[in-house]
């Protein structure tokens, strides 16, 4: 396997430049050797200049640049996404006239505009760039929350939830794709978890905020529940605007003429090279083609990870932040007390999702790090389908939520991650994660939110052994299967001969191959 620069001493770095690196006849004639040559020696150069504590400081300076500003975006994203389940303990259907069946229907129908609109939103990115594109949704969906408290029957909440699904929907899979453009493959995993540690977040921050927001009830004449959509909604609309000032660009779309104000120039420079050659020196091009896009459409690999993300995170964790707080009030908890107590399972979750994104990013062992969640949340699911019968084991009922909430959160980074680091091209790349958020989204939201059925209560069989195996069946199975077929490809790629490779290919068409190019190797 070819060294990751990142990673590899600087002896390794140059042993790989000069393994990969070749010119042949071809190369010169149409002159593509030259500038991918030159750029990869300047980004030894750097390499060499930023090693140990200039990369450190760059990298941190990546952190507090990127990190805060899209983890609260998220987290608002997910805040008003899921607050319909607080809402709910507040009287939200008896006010409005919904019955829970009407409830589960109208959560079900934001996911069909939320995922479809998710491979075209991050193409959007993909032309358009952060700068522009996040503050447009963030605004829209801050305002279209705060219109949630005007709320006054079935019909109108139906369509504010459809065009919630809308905004909403380039947020997720768009900051992936962002941190995909910035970190190394041997940084990305901990920073999606980080980032994703918003959504866990919100659900104790959710509930915190809705423990709050239950007391004012009746203020102004006003039910808690349209204070907790107003309040949600205008943080995000502000929050939205802060976007202008706070998110970057993409690092290519940087020029010597518009440089960046919080990087060096150097440090922008070396930003931009070493993520486009972090597999060696036939780094993929940056120039947006349809192509690429058709391509990530037709890829085993897209549907695979979709698979993974379907019915190992979707499913799961979209059934749990909608049903959290009723199953704990379940419990024999008062509706106040329940939203309080959703609080500390999420923060679990939030610290597990990090410490696994950690470990995956410092060992690389992508498939052994989801197995261990999709384990984990399983374990959880199965001891609560059992307890919830015993009403005096509702101390471990409360720790099997932990449980599943932290395993199936934990591994949502790394179905980003693993899809980002076996995709070197952006723009396939972008859709790549676009689409497999697509079926993952429309397919896992929508049955995750009608599969804990109000009737069944506080048992729901249905809920417990649809997700139990949707774990098994629709995500361990489909990741073994991936992790095998990479694999495979890896141990075919080993048995060829380099010289073989360089003879037959031009280093313009290694490059155009990608992940298909016999020199890569895929993480697993």
């Amino acid at each position: 396997m070819s060294a990751t620069p990142e990673t590899s001493s600087i002896g390794d770095v140059e042993k790989t430049a000069a393994g990969q690196t070749h010119t042949t006849e071809k190369d010169v004639t149409n002159g593509s050797i030259s500038t991918s040559s030159s750029e990869y020696e300047r980004y030894l150069e750097l390499h060499h200049q930023f090693e140990g504590p200039a990369r450190a400081k760059l990298v941190r300076k990546l952190d507090w640049r990127l990190l805060p500003t899209l983890s609260f975006l998220y987290l608002m994203c997910s805040l008003d996404k899921s607050n319909a389940g607080n809402a709910r303990l507040f009287g939200f259907l008896e006010d409005v006239g919904m019955t829970p069946t009407q409830f589960n229907l109208a959560l079900m129908y934001l996911f069909f505009t939320y995922g479809l609109c998710e491979p075209v939103s991050n193409i959007a990115l993909r032309r358009l760039g952060p700068k522009l594109w996040f503050p447009i949704i963030v605004c829209a969906w801050g305002l279209i929350t705060t219109m949630t408290c005007l709320v006054s029957n079935y019909g109108s909440y139906v369509v504010i939830r459809l065009v919630l699904g809308l905004a909403e929907a380039g947020l997720y899979p768009g900051s992936y794709f962002i941190l995909s453009m910035w970190y190394t493959p041997t940084e990305l995993a901990t920073r999606m978890a980080i980032f994703y540690g918003a959504n866990t977040g919100a659900g104790a921050f959710g509930g915190v905020i809705a423990y709050g927001v239950g007391n004012l009830d009746g203020v102004n004449g006003w039910r808690a529940w349209k204070w907790l959509f107003l309040i949600e909604g205008v943080i995000t609309i502000f929050a939205g605007l802060v976007c202008f000032v706070l998110l970057p660009n993409f690092p290519h779309q940087y020029t010597a003429e518009k440089g960046s104000k919080w990087l060096e120039p150097e440090e922008l420079e070396y930003a931009k090279l070493r993520v486009k050659y972090c597999n060696g020196p036939n780094a993929p091009t940056y120039v947006f083609r349809w192509s690429d896009v058709i391509a990530a459409a037709k890829d085993r690999k897209t549907y695979l990870m979709m698979m993974l993300f379907w019915w190992g995170g979707s499913v799961p964790t979209y059934s749990l932040s909608y049903t959290l707080p009723t199953m704990v009030n379940n419990l024999g908890y008062s509706a106040v007390k329940a939203q309080a107590l959703t609080t500390p399972p999420y923060i679990f979750a939030t610290c597990l999702c990090v410490f696994v994104g950690w470990m995956s990013d410092r060992y690389q062992k992508r498939f052994l790090s989801i197995m261990a969640c999709y384990a984990i949340g399983l374990v959880g699911i199965i001891i609560l389908w059992i307890t919830v019968h015993h009403k005096n084991l509702v101390g471990v009922s409360y720790f099997a939520i932990f449980l599943a909430a932290g395993g199936y959160n934990a591994q949502a980074s790394i179905v980003g991650a693993w899809t980002s680091v076996n995709v070197p091209n952006p723009s396939k790349r972008a859709a790549a994660i676009g689409l497999l958020m697509l079926f993952g989204s429309v397919g896992g939201g929508s049955i995750g939110s009608n599969i804990y059925l109000a009737s069944e209560a506080p048992t729901y069989p249905l809920g417990f052994g649809f997700s139990v195996g949707a774990t098994v069946l629709g995500a361990m199975i489909p990741a073994a299967i991936h992790w095998w077929l990479m694999r495979r490809e890896n141990a075919k790629r080993d048995r060829m001969d380099l010289a073989e490779v360089q003879e037959r290919y031009t280093q313009a068409e290694l490059s155009e191959m990608g992940e298909n190019s016999p020199l890569f190797r895929f993480t697993l």
